[in-house]
């Protein structure tokens, strides 16, 4: 049993951030009596290799405008100050060095992204050095059961770090987002007012500048 603070580690490109991200932050912060969760930027996303991102000062700058008013909310700069790709595994071991073996360390992804785990970079890395796996699942998720399962069977041990979480299911992405903007369409409430100003100050996603991304977006926070 771990005798420090609680953390709690919510990873993505953040290209824009939403208020998807915050709703799941702030219920994992709730649920699991975290002490703060800390939203860490990848600065070279494995998963999106090949797909245009908006520098990676901008998704910084971002993410530091869309949690300031949430105490419980910090901005990780891990991945953003080494080179190389954004491994979690190798994310959590640079965490778990800093931190101490003390602090409790969950990590905070969607259902779908479960699902590829076993496919990610070091996945038993990845499991060693966190205490638990915060899971957002879906209402009505098909054979969840068999599912579990088969992941279990492939990881040994997953399942004693699983903390599966009913968390807001808000439709929102941050593809999305980006089609709107490029649209001309609003993104007020689905996005904080400092970021919505932020994208409109510096000319985020508007046609021609190569920074979209295809629709189907992973689940931010994935890796292969």
């Amino acid at each position: 049993m771990r005798a420090g603070v609680r953390y709690g580690i919510l990873g993505g490109t953040f290209d824009p951030p939403h208020i998807g991200h915050l709703a799941l932050a702030q219920e994992a912060a709730a649920r699991l009596r975290l002490d703060r969760v800390w939203f860490t930027p990848a600065a070279d996303p494995p998963h999106k290799r090949g797909r245009a991102l908006s520098p990676v000062h901008h998704r910084a700058a971002m993410v530091g405008l869309a949690i300031a008013d949430n105490e419980r909310f910090g901005l990780e700069r891990a991945d953003l100050d080494r080179p190389g790709p954004s491994y979690t595994a190798d994310t959590l071991a640079i965490l778990r060095a800093r931190w101490g073996a003390d602090v409790w360390i969950g990590f905070i992804i969607g259902w779908d992204m479960l699902l590829s785990l076993p496919e990610w970079h070091d996945p038993v890395g990845v499991l060693s050095r966190l205490d638990a796996l915060i899971v957002a699942r879906r209402p009505g998720t098909p054979d969840e059961v068999g599912a579990l399962a088969r992941l279990e069977a492939k990881l040994p041990g997953l399942r004693e770090r699983l903390a599966l979480l009913d968390a807001p299911q808000l439709e929102i992405s941050s593809t999305w987002l980006r089609e709107r903007v490029a649209a001309g369409l609003p993104v007020r409430y689905l996005t904080p007012d400092p970021v919505r100003t932020y994208i409109s100050r510096q000319g985020l996603y508007l046609p021609g500048q190569g920074n979209g991304a295809p629709a189907g977006e992973p689940a931010e926070g994935g890796e292969p």
